[in-house]
């Protein structure tokens, strides 16, 4: 509870106007009570024989007020629960979008945890804290007024709160476990979650590989998380009840013990047992929001360690180095790279230690077998990944910390589980007759027009899709061009025109190539051919570019 208030206090206005307005409207309901009991004491002792008319105007303000009171807390915290809401995924998506790559992948389950459940939980927790300020501001009023009442009813009172208090504390601590135990399996359920999303071709193909997700990952999590919450919630009921039962035994003693013991008057006893009536409303209604309340400090404790972790992987953008820019570009040298990827608690796969120059205007291919380390160098060149040794070189610069976003800034990119985004985000101002000149290029003219932010469809087939997106890369006017396999989803004809025409005008237009290709019919169109065999890369000389052409005619 403390831990949440601190956090939602950071927009303090708001939250204090909230408070202000919580407690205003807290009172106004006391005074419901008090005007309540004091018209109650009048009719008993046969005071009100006529409509008194300041009487009714009392009733009338008091209804007035809190009617504004209650709308005008409730506007303020449904806005800042909105603003509260965007604010933290505003947030988390800042920390994403400038995380470390490996960080972030690693962490798609709980990131995806994060914006559905606990932004939602924290919001929601937000408007809750205003009902429990208002009905806490209650509680404290009516007990004030019961002690004036009668000191002794009071005392007992008390004494009969914090027994159920501290049957609650201690019920609720096996709750609080079930809740953390549930909100973990959460991030387990999303993972399952994006695997059916993210594979749902493979699934329609073949219905079983869904049907075998959820019986034998999701159904398990949902069993597990019903039990929890089920049970966490039940602990919750069975503490409620045990308050309630404790205030009826003492509602009972006060109606048949105390007031004939104490010899209190009647018209306290019924004053008192009025206001107790209500403060046993005020302490369920704080009851019932307690397991939201511990489900958001659950998901603040998350957020606040996703964040966190994040935060520490991540990379500040510096694009203002001289040196790095898309017409300085001559040369990358790597050094004795090598990275290490931990594939399970035993098995370890490496590539490296690889050494290489990339010079303007090359045209690379990098070939070799599944597994071999291909994609691992090419995401360590990009700066994708941070070599574990060695050093990667801009213009005879070495790379750090501070140049590296910089760096990356060089590429243009075109992966083969490549993302073909509908507009040119961060590319507003291309050049719309090269763009033009491209899709002609590729022979896509006649499906694709050129519009104000981007194409007007990549509605296309998956080769079309492919060469829309190396189009885009070429209109970012990045100096080096990296495909991974973008030849292999384009027919024979265009496979040809690609090797054969289009890198040569590529390379006349200023890029600079390294693409990850198997067509080894097209290798002599490259001006430099590497293996990548068993995580080394080698370099092949002409005469074995030949001898790879002559073997395969």
């Amino acid at each position: 509870m403390k831990d949440i208030l601190k956090f939602i206090s950071n927009d303090k206005k708001p939250i204090l106007a909230g408070i202000i307005l919580g407690v205003i409207s807290g009172l106004l309901s006391f005074s419901f009570l008090a005007f309540f009991n004091f018209m109650i004491g009048i009719i008993i002792m046969e005071n009100y024989n006529e409509v008194n008319r300041n009487y009714i105007l009392v009733f009338v303000v008091i209804v007035l007020l809190f009617i504004w009171s209650r709308r005008a807390m409730s506007f303020t915290f449904i806005k800042y629960s909105q603003r509260l809401f965007w604010k933290l995924r505003m947030e988390l998506l800042s920390i994403i979008l400038k995380s470390n790559y490996t960080e972030l992948d690693k962490r798609r389950p709980e990131i995806h945890s994060a914006l559905i459940h606990d932004i939602g939980t924290l919001t929601q927790a937000s408007l809750n804290i205003i009902h429990f300020i208002t009905s806490s501001v209650v509680l404290i009023s009516c007990l004030a007024y019961m002690y004036y009442l009668s000191g002794v009813l009071f005392l007992i009172t008390i004494i009969t709160c914090v027994l159920g208090i501290l049957v609650y504390l201690l019920g609720s601590r096996k709750s609080d476990v079930l809740f953390i135990q549930t909100r973990d399996l959460e991030d387990g359920f999303m993972k399952n979650f994006n695997a059916i999303l993210n594979g749902f071709r493979e699934i329609h193909m073949d219905n079983k590989k869904g049907l075998g997700i959820v019986a034998k990952n999701i159904e398990p999590i949902s069993q597990r998380s019903f039990s929890n919450n089920t049970n966490a919630f039940v602990g919750f009921l069975n503490n409620q009840i045990t308050g309630q039962i404790l205030f009826y035994i003492l509602i009972a003693s006060i109606l048949l013990v105390f007031s004939v013991k104490l010899e209190i008057e009647g018209i306290i006893i019924v004053n008192f047992l009025f206001i107790l009536l209500y403060v046993l409303g005020a302490l369920e209604g704080i009851m019932v929001l307690i397991p939201s309340l511990v489900q958001a400090r659950i998901s603040f404790m998350r957020l606040t360690k996703l964040k966190e972790d994040l935060n520490a992987s991540v990379v500040e953008f510096n694009v203002q180095n001289n040196e790095f820019n898309v017409q300085s570009f001559e040369n990358i040298k790597i050094s004795e790279i090598e990275f290490t990827y931990q594939l399970d608690n035993t098995e370890n796969f490496q590539i490296g230690p690889i050494s290489f120059i990339l010079d303007k205007g090359d045209i690379v291919f990098i070939y070799g077998g599944n597994g071999s380390g291909k994609t691992t160098f090419i995401h360590s060149l990009l700066g994708l990944l941070k070599p574990d040794k060695g050093s990667i070189a801009f213009n005879n610069i070495s790379l750090n910390e501070s140049t590296y976003s910089s760096y990356k800034s060089m590429f243009a990119v075109v992966f083969n589980d490549y993302y073909l985004f509908d507009e040119f985000y961060g590319n507003e101002n291309f050049d719309q007759q090269k763009a033009k000149d491209y899709l002609t290029l590729f022979e896509i003219e006649e499906k694709v027009q050129v519009i104000e932010n981007g194409f007007s469809t990549v509605d296309l087939s998956t080769g079309q899709r492919k060469r829309l997106a190396l189009i885009a890369a070429l209109l970012e006017n990045k100096p080096i061009i990296v495909m991974d396999e973008w030849a292999a989803d384009q027919d024979p004809y265009f496979r040809k025109k690609f090797y054969t025409e289009i890198l040569s005008i590529l390379k006349q237009d200023g890029f600079t190539i390294l693409a990850i290709t198997h067509d080894d019919v097209y290798y002599s169109y490259c001006d430099k051919l590497l293996k990548m065999e068993d995580g080394k890369l080698k370099n092949e000389t002409n005469i074995e570019i030949q001898d790879k052409l002559i073997l395969n005619e």
